[in-house]
């Protein structure tokens, strides 16, 4: 059975790997260059902190000591769970999310591509929105004198020209000549923001990901 290894975990084992040989090159190095007692003794030193980071490097691995002296890969099963996951699963959920698309496409639900810098944008205006409504609506709500609903008016005052802001940033009217709703919002955004998705979006050539450049999206998985 072959395996998906996340690429954080593949590094760590990678940068594991690179430490200890670097220890051992280094544990060379030294006993070549022992010439006298003192020597030794910064040896053995250098050694026992070394086999110190060795053991503590082996038990985040979390390898069970049973697999040391037996070798049974069956040990490693709990291991391999945490670390791998199977390809079959990986690609059974790139079929689910393909079949998604697909029944998106044919519903009239076409998927759209959006950059992170307008999405991160959308987010912020959104944010302000939420915590502009929010805060005005708890102000009325604890508003018990004249007072405080004048100071009330003048804090959402400037308001108005944070709207206008808004609306010219989504392209929506902002002159009050043009009524609008929810479907100009929507419409206005789309065309501001989102790219229709392609499949020249996608891997590219005749498949739809690089998964299936090599195992069909419509193979059945047998475990």
């Amino acid at each position: 059975m072959k395996y998906v290894i996340d690429s954080k975990t593949y590094e760590n084992h990678i940068n594991d790997e690179v430490h200890l040989y670097g220890l051992l090159h280094q544990l060379a190095f030294l006993a070549g260059k022992v010439k006298d007692e003192r020597d030794m003794e910064n040896l053995l030193d250098t050694a026992k902190r070394y086999g110190e980071i060795a053991e503590e490097k082996f038990a985040a691995w979390c390898i069970p000591g049973r697999y040391l002296v037996f070798g049974d890969r069956a040990d490693l099963a709990e291991l391999k769970a945490a670390e791998l996951t199977p390809l079959t699963d990986v690609l059974k959920a790139h079929d689910r999310e393909r079949a998604e698309k697909e029944r998106a496409a044919e519903a009239g639900d076409p998927a759209y591509i959006i950059s992170a810098s307008d999405f991160r944008m959308l987010v912020g205006d959104l944010h302000d929105l939420f915590v502009r409504a929010l805060a005005t609506e708890r102000h009325l709500t604890e508003a018990e004198t004249e007072k405080d609903l004048r100071r009330i008016q003048k804090r959402v005052s400037g308001y108005e020209r944070w709207a206008k802001r808004l609306c010219r940033s989504w392209q929506l009217p902002k002159d009050g000549s043009e009524a609008w709703g929810r479907d100009t919002l929507e419409d206005c955004l789309r065309k501001k923001m989102l790219k229709p998705y392609e499949e020249s979006d996608g891997f590219g050539g005749d498949c739809c990901c690089d998964l299936c450049g090599d195992y069909s999206c419509y193979d059945d998985y047998d475990l």
